[in-house]
Formats: C-alpha cells, sequence, structure tokens
C-alpha cells in the first residue's frame, strides 16, 4: 500500500504516493488528529475517546473506541498504528509538521541564501491553519496555537534573511502584510522598520514606529517594546548596523581570565584596533598562528572592551571541547541549563535578552559549529556581540577578521640602541628579568637576543619558553640549541605552528625526568588545578615534592599562574597540554594517570558530601564550583573506561550535596551512570539510582525519577540509600501536584531508623511548605520549627537556608512583616553556602513579602538579578511566578498597562504553574482592580498584545518598566 504521510498544517489529511487518501469524518477524524498531536507518543485510551465522543462517550467506551481504531488501521495500512502499555502510538518520520519544524531548526545556522530556501520550504507546507477542524477542540487547541504562533515566527525569520541578503523589497511586502494582519507584532514591526530603511526610505521606517507607538499609548496606555525604541534611536542616528545594548542582566565586570602576571608588550596598535572593530561590528575574529598571543591580546582588552560597551563578558573556552560539543560547552560558561539537544536554543533564548559579549576561544578545530553559532546568535539576538579566536576566519558573512602577527623582530641592520625597543626584544628581555632581575640588555648580549627573537619569528609563546630557559642555560647555549633545533625545520616557509611545537618539544626535552613526568601527568585536567589536585594526581613517585616539580614548570613557562582571587590556581596551555597528553600517551602512563585524577575527583565528591551536613558546607560547594570542568571530564571517562562503582560513588556524593546544582551536563552524566546496566551490578546501585532519580526529577521528568527511585529502593539497604531515593519521590510527586503523596513520602523518611540529623531537618522543612500548602497553619509551624532547630544545631548554612525559607513560607501565611526579616536570612545563608536552588526560591518569596508590604525600592532592586538567574537556568514556572508578583507591584507603582501585560502573559504561558491557596483571591481582586482602571476592552487589547509577544520579550518588558522605576528622579536632585 505505499508509507502514508500525514498533514496538519492545515485541514488533517492522508496520502499515499503523493494521492490523498480519502478520510472518515466525525469520530474516526477526530481520533486520528489526537493520534497526530501526539505522533510516535502513546495516547492514553481515556485521551481517545474523549477526543472522539466528547463530553457524550458510548455505554462501553473502550469497545466502541477499539471499533474505530480498527477502521482507523483499514484506512491506514498495518504498522502505522499500534497499542503500547501508556496508550496508542501512531508511528510516523513523515508529518509535515515535524518536517516544518526541522527545517526551521535546520535553518538557524545555516549561511543565509541557504537558510533563505529552507524557509521556503517550511513555509510551502501550510495549506492553511494549524489542525484547521480541530483548533478549537481541547485536544488540539495547545498545540494548534503553537503551531500557528511558529509560521509567523517563520515568516519574520525569512523577512530577517531578505534584509541579510540585500533583497529588501521582498522583505518590505512581506512584512508590510504580516503587519497590518498582525498590527501589534512588535518583531515584525521592527523587521519592517530595518527593511524600510535599508531601501533608502527612512522615513517611512520611523513612520512606523510612530503609528505603532500613538497605537500602544492611545488604546493600551503601553509603550513600545524596548528593542523598537532602540531601532528608533538609531534609525535617527544613522547608526542602523550598530545595536545598542537593552538590558544587561549581569554585572559589568569582566571575567578574571587568561591575564598572566607578566607584562603585556607590544600589542598596542593591536588594542586599539580590537575594541574599534568590536564595536562596529558584532562579530570579531583575531586569526593568527598558535602561539602569536590571540587570547592574551583578547583577555588583556576584554575590561576596554566591556566597559566601552557597556556590557557584561562572558568567556567561553572552546580548546578541550570535542567536536559536537561547542552548544554544550556555550550552555555551561553562560550557565544555562537544557537537556543536550535544546542547549542551543536555550543558549540563544537566554542571549536574546542578556545583552552580552560573547568570547569563543580557539576555534581552529570546531570552525563549522562556532561559525552555524555565530551565525545564528546575530540573527536572534541582537544585543550581543561575538568575539572569537582561532587560526582560521570562521567563514561567516560580516565577519570583521583581525589577523594578529607575530611581534615584530629586529631586522638585521638595525642599530642597537634601535633594536632593543622592537616588541620582540622587549618582551624577551621582560621574561629573562622574571627569572633573572640582574640581567640587561648590553652591547655584548644584544646581538644573541636578537638572534634568538628572529629564529623565533617574534612568536610570544616561544619567546617566552626560550627566555626562561635562557636565565638558566645562558644566552649562547640557547642560541646554539635553539638553531640546532629549528634548522630541522628549513628556512623557507617555515610552518609557524610546527616552529612553535618544536621550541615546546625543546623546552621539554630540557626539563628533568620528574618535571617531564609531572608535566604529563597535569596534561589530564580540564580547565584549572590547585596544589593539592596536583599532589593527588601527579604525587608519589618523583624524586622532588610535587610542590617543587610544579614551581618549576611554573618558571619554565610550561604552567601558567592563574590571576584570580582565593587559592592559587594553574593551567597548562592549550598547546602545551596537548603536546604533553601527547608524551602521556606514548609513555603508556595515560589510564594510570585518569584513574589518579579520578580518584581525586571522588575524595572531591564524598568530601562535599559529608561536609554538606555540617558548618563547612558553603566551602566545599565553592569547591564544587571551581572544579566542575574536572568532574565532569573524571565522571565521563569514569563511565566510558569501565569503572561503574568509582562513577556511582561520584554521582551519588553528589546528589546528597543537598541544594548544590549541577549543571545540565552533570545532570546528564548523572542519569547516564544510573542507566549503566553495570552499575547496578555494584554494591553502590542504591545511591547511583537515586541519584539518576533526582537529576530526572530536577530535569522536569518526574515520571522517569519516580520508575528510578523505585528501582533505587529495591537495591537499598543503608538509610541513606533509602533516603535519596525517597527524597526524589517526595520532589517528583511535589513537582507533579501530588502533595499529599508527597507529605505521604516525607513521612516516611522521618520513620526511617539511623537517618542523619541534616536529612531529618530538611524533611521538616519540606513537610512545613507542603501543610502551609493545604493550608494546616499549626502543622506548617511545627514542622518549620523543628527544622529551624535541627539546622541551627548542625550549622549548616545550606540547610539552614532551606530551614529559614520554609519558616518564611508558613510566616507569609499570617504575619508578612515577621516573615520578611527570615526570608532575608534565608537569601544570605544560601548565597553563602552555594545553595542556588535556595537561593531563588526565596527571592521569589522575599520579593513578594516586600511587595505586599510596600517596600518598593527593596523589591525593585531584587527583580532583575532574580529574572537573569531564572532565565539562565531555565526555570521558566519561577520566571511567570516572579513577573505575577512583579504585576503586583507595578500596580501598586501606578504601572497598570505593563502589569495587565505581564499577568496576560503569565496566563497563556504552558510553564505557568497554576495559582494556589490564599493566592487565588489575591491575583482575581489584581485583575478585578486592574479591569476597573483600564477597561474591559484594553484588557482585552493587552491580553491579545501579550498572545504575539515571545516569552523573552514579555520578561524584556518587565525589566525595562524595573529599571524605569529604579532611575533616580531628576527633578529630586537624586
Amino acid at each position: 500500500m505505499g508509507t502514508p504521510t500525514f498533514g496538519v498544517l492545515g485541514a488533517v489529511e492522508v496520502r499515499r504516493a503523493g494521492v490523498p487518501v480519502r478520510l472518515p469524518s466525525g469520530r474516526r477524524r477526530a481520533i486520528l488528529a489526537a493520534l497526530l498531536v501526539r505522533a510516535n507518543r502513546p495516547v492514553p485510551a481515556d485521551a481517545l475517546v474523549e477526543a472522539g465522543w466528547g463530553d457524550a462517550p458510548p455505554p462501553g467506551p473502550r469497545p466502541a473506541l477499539h471499533t474505530a481504531l480498527s477502521r482507523l488501521r483499514a484506512v491506514l495500512g498495518d504498522g502505522v498504528l499500534r497499542a503500547e502499555p501508556g496508550g496508542y502510538v501512531l508511528g510516523t518520520d513523515a508529518l509535515d509538521a515535524a518536517r516544518f519544524e526541522a527545517l526551521r531548526s535546520g535553518a538557524t545556522g545555516a549561511p543565509a541564501a541557504r537558510a533563505a530556501g529552507m524557509l521556503d520550504e517550511a513555509l510551502g507546507l501550510w495549506r492553511g491553519p494549524a489542525y484547521a477542524e480541530f483548533a478549537d477542540r481541547d485536544f488540539a487547541g495547545a498545540e494548534a496555537v503553537r503551531l500557528d504562533e511558529l509560521r509567523l515566527a517563520t515568516v519574520e525569520d525569512r523577512a530577517h534573511l531578505s534584509v541579510e541578503l540585500g533583497e529588501v523589497d521582498e522583505a518590505v511586502a512581506a512584512l508590510e502584510a504580516l503587519v497590518a494582519e498582525h498590527p501589534l507584532r512588535e518583531r515584525a514591526r521592527g523587521l519592517l522598520m530595518t527593511a524600510l530603511y535599508q531601501a533608502g526610505r527612512p522615513a517611512d521606517a520611523l513612520a512606523r514606529y510612530r503609528d505603532h507607538r500613538t497605537h500602544l499609548a492611545d488604546e493600551l496606555g503601553l509603550d513600545p517594546a524596548p528593542a523598537l525604541r532602540d531601532l528608533e534611536i538609531r534609525i535617527l542616528g544613522h547608526r542602523l548596523p550598530s545595536p545598542a545594548p537593552r538590558t544587561v542582566l549581569r554585572t559589568a565586570a569582566p571575567p578574571a581570565w587568561s591575564v598572566a602576571g607578566t607584562a603585556f608588550v607590544g600589542r598596542d596598535d593591536e588594542t586599539t584596533m580590537l575594541v574599534d572593530a568590536v564595536e562596529r561590528h558584532d562579530l570579531v575574529t583575531i586569526t593568527g598562528p598558535g602561539g602569536v598571543g590571540k587570547t592574551r591580546l583578547l583577555a588583556e582588552t576584554l575590561p576596554a572592551l566591556s566597559e566601552r560597551l557597556g556590557l557584561p563578558a562572558v568567556v567561553v573556552e572552546l580548546a578541550p571541547a570535542a567536536a559536537g560539543r561547542v552548544d554544550t560547552t556555550v550552555a555551561a560558561a553562560l550557565g544555562v541549563t537544557a537537556s543536550p539537544d535544546t542547549r542551543r536554543e536555550a543558549a540563544l533564548e537566554y542571549l536574546g535578552i542578556a545583552d552580552t559579549l560573547l568570547v569563543l576561544d580557539n576555534c581552529e578545530h570546531v570552525l563549522d559549529e562556532c561559525r552555524t553559532l555565530a551565525v545564528a546568535v546575530r540573527r536572534r539576538c541582537p544585543g550581543v556581540r561575538v568575539v572569537a579566536t582561532s587560526r582560521h576566519r570562521l567563514g561567516a558573512a560580516h565577519e570583521q577578521v583581525i589577523p594578529l602577527e607575530p611581534l615584530r623582530v629586529p631586522a638585521s641592520d638595525v642599530p642597537a640602541d634601535r633594536a632593543e625597543l622592537t616588541p620582540a626584544v622587549r618582551l624577551f628581555t621582560d621574561r629573562m628579568r622574571r627569572v633573572r632581575p640582574s640581567f640587561a640588555l648590553t652591547r655584548d648580549t644584544l646581538p644573541a637576543v636578537t638572534e634568538i627573537c628572529r629564529r623565533l619569528d617574534g612568536l610570544p609563546l616561544a619567546l617566552e619558553l626560550a627566555a626562561t630557559r635562557t636565565a638558566t642555560l645562558g644566552l649562547e647555549p640557547v642560541r646554539e640549541r635553539l638553531g640546532a633545533v629549528l634548522d630541522v625545520l628549513g628556512e623557507d616557509g617555515r610552518d609557524r605552528h610546527r616552529n612553535l611545537r618544536t621550541v615546546v618539544e625543546w623546552s621539554y626535552g630540557l626539563l628533568a625526568p620528574g618535571q617531564r613526568r609531572l608535566l604529563r601527568l597535569l596534561s589530564v585536567f580540564d580547565g584549572d588545578f590547585d596544589l593539592d589536585a596536583a599532589e593527588q594526581v601527579g604525587g608519589g613517585d618523583g624524586a622532588e615534592p610535587v610542590a617543587v616539580e610544579l614551581a618549576r614548570l611554573v618558571e619554565a613557562s610550561l604552567v601558567s599562574v592563574q590571576d584570580v582571587t582565593g587559592p592559587t590556581r594553574y593551567r597548562l596551555l592549550e598547546i602545551v597540554r596537548a603536546f604533553a597528553r601527547e608524551r602521556l600517551r606514548e609513555a603508556g602512563e595515560d589510564h594510570a594517570a585518569r584513574l589518579r585524577h579520578l580518584r581525586w575527583v571522588l575524595v572531591l565528591a564524598e568530601t562535599a558530601a559529608d561536609a554538606a551536613t555540617g558548618p563547612d558546607a558553603g566551602s566545599a560547594f565553592a569547591r564544587l564550583d571551581r572544579t566542575r570542568a574536572n568532574l565532569t571530564a573524571a565522571l565521563r571517562w569514569a563511565h566510558r573506561s569501565g569503572h561503574p562503582e568509582l562513577a556511582g560513588r561520584i554521582t551519588g556524593s553528589l546528589a546528597l550535596c543537598l541544594h548544590w546544582c549541577p549543571d545540565a551536563e552533570l545532570y546528564g552524566l548523572i542519569r547516564d551512570v544510573a542507566a549503566d546496566p553495570a552499575v547496578r551490578r555494584t554494591r553502590i546501585a542504591a545511591v547511583a539510582l537515586g541519584a539518576g532519580a533526582f537529576a530526572a526529577v530536577e530535569q522536569g521528568e518526574p515520571d522517569v525519577g519516580e520508575d528510578l527511585a523505585d528501582q533505587a529502593l529495591q537495591h537499598a539497604s543503608e538509610p541513606v540509600d533509602r533516603y535519596l531515593a525517597m527524597l526524589a519521590h517526595g520532589v517528583a510527586t511535589l513537582y507533579s501536584g501530588r502533595t499529599d503523596r508527597s507529605r505521604t513520602w516525607c513521612e516516611v523518611i522521618l520513620a526511617l531508623e539511623g537517618l542523619p540529623a541534616a536529612y531529618r531537618a530538611e524533611t521538616h522543612a519540606t513537610l512545613a511548605l507542603l501543610a502551609g500548602y493545604r493550608g494546616d497553619l499549626p502543622a506548617a509551624r511545627e514542622h518549620a520549627a523543628r527544622s529551624r532547630a535541627g539546622a541551627e544545631a548542625l550549622g549548616a548554612d545550606n540547610t539552614r537556608a532551606f530551614a529559614a525559607y520554609a519558616a518564611g513560607e508558613t510566616l507569609l501565611l499570617t504575619d508578612t512583616a515577621a516573615a520578611a526579616p527570615v526570608l532575608r536570612d534565608a537569601v544570605a545563608l544560601a548565597d553563602r553556602s552555594g545553595a542556588t536552588q535556595v537561593a531563588a526560591v526565596a527571592r521569589i518569596a522575599l520579593l513578594s513579602a516586600l511587595t505586599r508590604l510596600d517596600e518598593h525600592d527593596e523589591a525593585l532592586t531584587l527583580v532583575a538579578p532574580l529574572l537573569h538567574d531564572e532565565l539562565r537556568t531555565g526555570s521558566w514556572p519561577q520566571v511567570w511566578t516572579t513577573m505575577r508578583i512583579l504585576a503586583e507591584l507595578l500596580t501598586a507603582l501606578d504601572r497598570v498597562e505593563t502589569a495587565a501585560l505581564l499577568l496576560a502573559a503569565a496566563r497563556t504561558a504552558p510553564a505557568a504553574p497554576t495559582i494556589k491557596g490564599d493566592d487565588v483571591e489575591r491575583y482575581r481582586a489584581l485583575d478585578v482592580h486592574i479591569a476597573q482602571r483600564l477597561g474591559p476592552r484594553v484588557v482585552d487589547r493587552i491580553t491579545t498584545l501579550a498572545r504575539t509577544l515571545p516569552r523573552t520579550r514579555a520578561v524584556d518588558h518587565a525589566l525595562v518598566a524595573v529599571r524605569e522605576l529604579s532611575a533616580p528622579d531628576p527633578d529630586s536632585g537624586g
């Protein structure tokens, strides 16, 4: 019969070999539509009965459903529709909606011309409104709305590409039609303004803006979106290609990154050029050979760039990233939490509102991925500038390339008094004097220095390595040895990277055996490390203590000292790390070194789990944060290299670090370890499965979490093992709204014999929250008091923070004034201990308390940082809760129109949590108040606008309102 294809982008249809298949009308067609809404996923029988018969099911619904499905199978053919334990599945890879979304996704980072073709194909799939005849039915309504919104967004994306390709007349025509049909779509209006400006019609562009501004003000009492206001300013100033920053969510201080404690020599012109280029262009790539100083130039210039642009910087170090892991590395640097298949989308969504200077360092081995990312950022994140370093340009359109040449060396005929002023000689001299302060450039020493600088092509890293060796060996021996080494390469067209590698090899050969061994072992670290880590991985076999050997490697410029606050940390430059890893494999030491590294990580994790129940929790969590890269690398290696018990011990320990949050990649590895059959055969199966259960729950899959928790309980024998599994059950049922079941699990936990006091205090805190949800104030107060008493006795700030939060939430039910200081205490404790989850929920509760107490100024200071953290972690339920509270605050501050917009956006957002308890009446009263102030017609229009806004744009409106209200009043003298 041939495999059928299915269409839902219009009326529901089935085709076979391109020919439409006649479909039955009525119930069977509705059941087919319900199956297609959840194609390739099971649909429960009850849901299909409801789709087919609505509120009037037949007396025998299951037999009637079986009859309808049997008749559908006759139309669709064998193998398309099957029964599974969870319901019925329509399996297909030929659904037009899926094809549409795949084309959209593929176009995101593709070159403009190819992306335009893909979007044209995607839009060509549409025949009318999605699920046309079922769009008003409950089973299809939400999906129909989602797909229709994606179609409009795709029209906008295609118009954006037309502008990028110079096809501005086509863009204007498409956007004029879209704006006429959907006048409140602000992105479409902004694109229309851009296209009109590019078409040489700036007056028309400004007129479109004025029309929109007047309409919003007269009809809704709102201002245009911040992006539109900035666009008007840029058109007026003829600065359209350079986007202006809008809402900066991070602090503007640049990160401490790769700035060594040595002089930065000979790059004044390049520094000025880089600052100017980044100010004018949204994608700048610094290119040059390895060791030329690309990263150092950017690191040294970053503070000036950040200050000039008024943008915070986020640095993504890609040197350790394997192919296919760019999105993961970028998400981790941003602190964005998402599943593996949505990390790029989550990062782009966050960057779409968090105006940022995004640094991509060392892109050469992942060029294609970096190019598609940079293109996607340019198209979707107008407030982001990308600066990359790479041996080769990314190859993206609109990329501004800054080729970085080696430092200038003295020409053979330059007089001595001028030769010593050349950048290469100055750098060499500076590095020499760091090791031998008495070194001076004289008539006798200058010829040898200039020859070394010429032989090394002025490459800064090569000069530094040679200078540190010269301090030990002397000028003439180094000149002679370098000459013998480099002459092997030949003098014509010498490859600078190969040249540098040869110098690294030469410098490595000059090390003592113990130093060579330590350098090889240190190559297993991903990112930086401290002396303790170096001793754990490199100690035991050397003739000298590790601290002594490490200091000599630093003196030899093969290990760098990180210029950061706190304990001294070390790092290998990437070219040195790559070289040392090759030597590690050649020496047959790779497995043993990685096993040492793994055992160091295990001790780190187990120590942190122990500390999490006492006064050292904060410092333990801070160390986990500093070593995330090594945690991830060691756990991945353990999982892949046949060490299931060690892997399970690490994941179980991390899960017991209560309120410390792994990132998305670590959560994924924790789940991978739990799914490994080999792990389940070890003695730590229970804790590994419990950790996997908790990870699944925190990643939004409570059903998977409960299944893993059941398996964990089957293996559990110790109280801690049982506690972790039961905790996963309790949190899963809480997140899914089954609060009574969650309470039952908490009560079972308290009944465990031998349960550590910290876990008992944590459980009382959860029971206090649950009692508050159901309005049982005496129980809430009792559990909150027991939780705080237990936590104070332990002195563990993470548990104290959670107990204080639960007590504060309980007080909010009856005494808001008393709740506020308790919640402030919870926030401070959570911040001090690194309990990021508690910090977020405690800040939300504190925001609510301050709003009710009319403490408006303090409440406003909480909003922007809170929304930033929630966006970064993808916690959209918390975002919408914060936005609702902000709507209360804005109403009190007479920004009623914006409050109405935020409430309407929250009402239509799928991720917004259901309002519960006393909040139901409070928000009902707020809606009534706003309707009385604005009138039903305006509220309806604002609701229509809210439905058209991407969710990040709703947040943008919120942040602008907060910023305007927080700004000093120019008439007040403040």
